[in-house]
């Protein structure tokens, strides 16, 4: 047997990342806004491009190869990573399976990847940076601007410091936790705890990468080797409590006194914005927001500091009854306290602002013309974009009088200009044709609203489309349709189904608003529990189990039928 190095000949068949194939990709994912911004950037980067008036009747243009009629200016172009020859490519092709090979060496998909995410894509600020601008302009010495950084990089979405006992558990507990290593019953508690407080199923305490360290009396601290998180167990009343973070961490972390921390606290809670930002407690971030709005208000300050789990829970006859009060002041305290803001920070976790009117333009609109449905791409408000002649007259007559590098400089911003002006109208042609596919499935929408909708997947229209699933899901995203019954997003017309005696199947999305309108017509005196809506939706033929209701109602962002609940 011959040991040694042979060189060998194969077919292999493989996706390459050119950039003209990054650039479709990154034109077909953004939203209408983010695409207005993009091709804004481009007109002040590319001088081959220019926007057409908007009183000239001229129409972008795409076909470039018609305007260069000298050969030079019309050789394919060459990849830079030179593993691609052919400058043109198909649409379908492309977008069905635009993978990249990451690290592991399997394929993902591009937008999934942090790294390739574009750039210039209009992005919204999180809690943190708008925090972190607020604190390079405060009144700080470089001690408090240290403690102040520790403070807000470990607040959460919501903006809320946890320094407050997340849970306790049983202080027999106590012996594990002296012996360092934490036993499978003292790790599944803790594991079981942290999902329910932290909302996440994602906490996964590792047996053996996780130690507990007794820091001092009555005080220890669990740190997971694996996500580097440290929680601080304390002995509190007979019972161990279990801490997300101290102020004593912070203040050991930065070599300070608690105090201090406290200060600095104090004056980020007061002083930031949004007001009651890095609060500790739901009732302590109200009441500060209540003192920097100048709400007197005694009753409703007695409610939040006292006797707000019976105001979560709308008790409040034994609210009254606790303070002597008649009830129509707690219902007036109650409003009062609706004004202000439980989460401080929440809207910064979501680009839109929840409590801020969402302004919407549609990418497609629906039309009904002499009784035929019509769909059509709005390009109202986006730049119309074409070659700029100077630059093309320049190319094709006086290329000769071109030192080399200035013919390079051309070509490469010719190559990008031409890329981006067919992305668009790719974009504008796949955005239609999947719509179109849409709408012949959800043609009784068009006519009578939510009841009208099926049962829809992306496969299905991914075959109808003669496109991949993957490219429905990226023209879906971030898109909006106007139709005859609203503005919806073009991924409200996909949905599970559900069963009915009738043999055919329901649409999950309708079966939600049956929920969301028999809740909104309940007697509120008597709320509908979620197993009185199942027996409904039972009687009228739908069949879904008390847990699916319970889902769609949290979806919805419904509250459970005893909070709900309203006597006055």
């Amino acid at each position: 047997m011959n040991i040694g190095i042979r060189q060998t000949a194969s077919l292999q068949h493989r996706v390459v990342m050119t950039p003209k194939l990054q650039q479709a990709i990154q034109v077909l994912l953004m939203s209408r806004l983010d695409l207005t911004q993009h091709l804004s950037q481009q007109l002040e980067q590319n001088p081959l491009l220019e926007e057409i008036p908007d009183d000239s009747e001229t129409e972008d243009i795409t076909d470039l190869e018609g305007l260069d009629p000298d050969t030079q200016w019309n050789e394919p172009e060459e990849i830079v990573d030179r593993e691609d020859k052919e400058p043109d490519f198909d649409w379908k092709d492309f977008l069905d399976d635009a993978l990249h090979r990451g690290e592991s060496g399997e394929f993902e998909h591009w937008e999934n990847n942090e790294n390739q995410r574009p750039s210039d894509i209009a992005c919204f600020q999180s809690l943190h940076d708008f925090l972190m601008q607020q604190l390079s302009v405060a009144p700080f010495s470089e001690m408090d601007r240290r403690i102040s950084e520790q403070i807000i990089g470990n607040l959460d979405d919501n903006g809320q410091l946890r320094t407050v006992p997340l849970f306790g558990i049983n202080a027999s507990f106590q012996s594990d936790l002296d012996t360092g290593a934490l036993s499978e019953d003292l790790r599944k508690v803790l594991e079981k705890g942290l999902r329910k407080e932290l909302e996440t199923d994602e906490i996964s305490l590792s047996q053996n990468a996780t130690t507990a360290v007794k820091s001092e009396d009555s005080c220890w601290l669990i740190t997971d080797a694996e996500d580097e998180q440290t929680y601080t167990v304390k002995k509190e009343d007979g019972q161990l409590n279990i801490y997300s973070i101290t102020l004593e961490d912070i203040a050991g972390v930065v070599g300070c006194d608690t105090a201090e921390v406290e200060a600095v606290l104090h004056f980020i809670q007061n002083h930031f914005e949004p007001i009651g930002i890095a609060y500790r407690t739901i009732p302590e971030t109200l009441l500060i927001q209540m003192r920097a709005a100048q709400i007197d208000n005694s009753l409703a300050e007695e409610v939040i500091k006292h006797h707000w789990e019976d105001l979560t829970n709308n008790h409040l006859q034994r609210i009254a009854q606790g303070l002597g009060v008649q009830i129509g002041e707690i219902v007036a305290a109650r409003e009062l306290i609706g004004t202000l803001d439980p989460y401080p920070g929440r809207h910064f976790s979501d680009p839109i602002d929840p409590r801020t009117p969402e302004i919407i333009i549609p990418d497609v609109i629906v039309e009904n013309i002499d009784g035929e449905y019509r769909i059509s791409t709005n390009d109202d408000g986006m730049p119309r974009l074409r070659l700029n002649p100077v630059y093309v007259d320049w190319m094709t007559n006086g290329s000769k009088n071109l030192d080399t590098k200035t013919k390079e400089w051309l070509d490469a911003r010719r190559i990008q200009a031409r890329d981006l002006l067919q992305s668009i109208v790719q974009r504008r042609q796949t955005i239609a044709r999947v719509t179109d596919a849409i709408f012949e499935v959800q043609a009784g929408f068009l006519e009578q609203g939510v009841e009208g909708l099926k049962p829809l997947v992306l496969k299905q229209i991914a075959e109808m489309a003669g496109v991949h699933e993957s490219t429905v899901s990226r023209v879906t995203s971030n898109k909006y349709v106007e139709t005859p019954q609203g503005i919806y997003r073009l991924k409200y017309f996909f949905s599970g189904e559900l069963s009915t005696d009738s043999g055919s199947n329901m649409a999950a999305t309708t079966v939600k608003e049956k929920i969301k309108d028999m809740i909104e017509n309940e007697d509120t005196a008597k709320p509908l529990s979620d197993k009185a809506i199942s027996d409904t939706l039972a009687a009228q033929g739908v069949h879904t189990a008390r847990r699916t209701v319970a889902k769609y109602r949290e979806e919805l962002g419904i509250l459970p039928s005893p909070k709900r609940k309203r006597k006055w």
